[in-house]
């Protein structure tokens, strides 16, 4: 059984009636020596029920213990104060001490009677932490990131499909498209080169529109056009490989022109195209 809000009202009652008394009749040593009296005074009157769980007796004891310190303590700093008392019966705690040991020894109080309210089994409870407040609503820069993958891969997917459709359409492997592309643009429909080639497979505007591409930055309209470019270069020089693709490079008239004095660049974008060939095809 617990010691209800009435109940603790009426001892805390008690105690501040006993607090009100003139301070000659609070000595320090008749306020100590009381304390027993007081507390079997209060099982006596019913503040503290006799079936009460030892727990909440326990509480009572220790209120009226600490209010009995209290007490003490506030009659020690007020004969201080007036007598001018250097040094005090409890030679280790200072006028000052005393009065800043009050405050603290109220919260305690205040925090004991609410413990003697609470049912037994309940006064040493941890309180119960606040559970975890869930995430809300992703930033803006979260949903734009993820609308912008989940545009990529539907995006990859298409060009996918298209180079599948080109292949199919002008006989060139799938891979060796592939490789063109990475090589040109790394698979990014809006490069722009210093040249000013664009898209996927890189297209030089003129080129482009000989090819009947209206917009060279569309997947679809560039990687058909790109392809039967490549298409017409292999056939042009009769299936040799490192021909039509220094032509798609350097140009098909410098090739013509010139087949043994290939540019630096043009070479090494021959091996690379060509790893990249082997890769795609593994």
């Amino acid at each position: 059984m617990s010691i209800n809000a009435t109940q603790t009202m009426s001892l805390l009652q008690s105690m501040l009636r006993e607090q009100s008394r003139p301070a000659a009749e609070q000595a320090a040593g008749t306020v100590s020596s009381r304390f027993s009296d007081r507390l079997d005074a209060a099982i006596d009157r019913g503040t503290v029920p006799a079936e009460a769980s030892p727990e909440a007796v326990q509480h009572a004891a220790e209120l009226l213990q600490l209010t009995s310190l209290r007490s003490s303590l506030e009659l020690l700093t007020d004969q201080h104060e007036a007598d001018g008392i250097a040094a005090l019966p409890l030679a280790s705690l200072s006028a000052s001490g005393a009065a800043s040991a009050i405050s603290p020894l109220n919260s305690y109080l205040a925090n004991l009677a609410g413990a003697a309210t609470r049912p037994a089994g309940q006064a040493n409870r941890q309180a119960v932490p606040e559970q975890e407040v869930e995430p809300g609503p992703r930033a803006p820069e979260q949903v734009e990131r993820r609308a912008s993958r989940l545009s990529d891969s539907s995006q990859s997917g298409a060009i996918e499909q298209t180079i599948t459709k080109a292949s199919q359409r002008y006989g060139v492997d799938v891979g060796l498209i592939k490789a063109v592309i990475k090589a040109e643009s790394n698979f990014n429909p809006r490069a722009v080169s210093s040249a000013g080639a664009q898209g996927l497979m890189q297209l030089m505007p003129a080129t482009a529109r000989g090819l009947g591409v209206s917009n060279s930055f569309d997947p679809e309209q560039n990687v058909m056009a790109g392809t039967r470019f490549l298409k017409g270069l292999l056939d042009r020089y009769n299936g040799d490989l490192d021909s039509a693709l220094a032509a798609y490079n350097w140009g098909p008239g410098n090739v013509d022109r010139r087949p043994d004095r290939l540019p630096r660049e043009t070479r090494e974008y021959l091996v690379k195209v060509k790893q990249y060939y082997s890769a795609f095809t593994a």
